[in-house]
């Protein structure tokens, strides 16, 4: 009787621990697929419309989605300046994050020089824990300048 506990008991125990990491890497793949799709909008498509920045009013129904670029990984700094600005109130960061098809999500993302000393553009809120998945890409901003776009996503 105090062998089956026992080997009941070890049972439990390795359930649970499996079970814990399979849940784990599940939120892991899930964010790290919802960083991608965010970083694939903001640095390869211009948005909808692609116009959006000179928009005076980012609202609900004016804008359909966000995106910086021109052209595949080539930034306009216009968008990126609308998108700074857009940075100041929490309702418009929150209609970015629906915009970008991440709700339930947070995003902080910096657009820095080759050598990661001086921050071009940001955006977002930095995650206070170690929790967040990050995509790095290289980009031109405004086909002109070399740069590291970094996107950290986290609940």
């Amino acid at each position: 009787m105090t062998l089956m506990m026992f080997i009941l008991l070890i049972f439990i125990l390795e359930w649970n621990y499996f079970s814990v990491r399979w849940n784990t890497a599940s939120a892991y793949r899930e964010m790290l697929g919802t960083a991608l799709f965010a970083s694939d909008a903001l640095f390869t498509t211009p948005g909808d419309p692609p116009g959006w920045e000179r928009l005076g009013n980012i609202s609900e129904s004016s804008v359909h989605a966000i995106g910086l670029a021109d052209s595949r990984n080539i930034l306009n700094g216009d968008k990126l300046e609308r998108l700074s600005e857009l940075n100041q109130s929490d309702s418009d960061y929150q209609l970015v994050l629906e915009r970008l098809g991440m709700p339930g999500y947070q995003l902080h993302f910096t657009i820095m020089d080759l050598t990661g000393e001086s921050v071009y553009y940001e955006f977002g809120r930095p995650s206070a824990l170690n929790n967040s998945v990050t995509i790095e890409r290289l980009v031109l901003i405004n086909q002109t300048t070399a740069a590291v776009a970094k996107v950290d996503v986290w609940r």
